[in-house]
């Protein structure tokens, strides 16, 4: 009996001893989000505000509703990193850091990310449809995207156009990938803007 009652806290033990090794093993996860314009360094106060732009709603692809980054690796294969995973969901990052990079590219307009029902009406709103953001193979980030701005007032379809924006990353890590797809936004910030720019209140 004792016999019996050793050997079974024995393989008990050993058990115990397996799942905490397998536990110690498994890798951390890292998390990542997007980076915005940096404010720059204002030497006058801004004129008053002229306009109200919503930027939203934005649709992802399914593919990339998901926390973990993917990266595709192939015309037909995509790979998706469990332990590398996006900090919060990844339309409304994009939303929030286009809507902070077209703030400080448009100072004197006010940006709000969308739902803005609680700043009222806006004179103008941009539909954005991601159908790109993600990495290659070549360890290039791209963005596809197409876009609309609507008068707000009119329902009008005011203009629209794409974006098809590369950015060749710095080095092979997760992080290289983040900050080469936050400089694709970059870019397609700039071109909304001037876009922007051109309507009148």
């Amino acid at each position: 009996m004792n016999k019996i009652v050793y050997r079974l806290s024995y393989r008990l033990n050993l058990l115990a001893v397996c799942l905490l090794s397998a536990c110690a093993s498994t890798p951390e996860t890292h998390f990542y989000v997007l980076s915005p314009l940096s404010l720059p360094a204002r030497s006058s106060p801004a004129e008053t505000p002229k306009r109200l732009i919503g930027i939203g709603p934005i649709t992802v692809p399914a593919l990339l509703e998901r926390k973990q980054l993917v990266t595709r690796t192939g015309d037909n294969s995509v790979a998706s990193s469990e332990f590398h995973q996006w900090a919060a969901p990844l339309k409304e990052s994009i939303t929030e850091t286009l809507a902070q990079n077209l703030s400080v590219l448009l100072p004197n307009d006010i940006i709000k990310a969308y739902p803005w029902s609680a700043y009222g009406d806006m004179d103008f709103h941009v539909i954005i449809d991601i159908v790109r953001f993600d990495s290659n193979a070549a360890q290039t980030a791209e963005l596809r995207v197409n876009w609309s701005i609507m008068d707000d007032k009119s329902h009008r379809l005011l203009k629209h156009g794409q974006a098809r924006i590369d950015r060749h990353q710095a080095g092979s890590g997760h992080a290289d990938t983040v900050k080469a797809l936050s400089e694709t936004l970059e870019e397609f910030s700039r071109q909304l803007a001037g876009s922007l720019a051109s309507l009148s209140p």
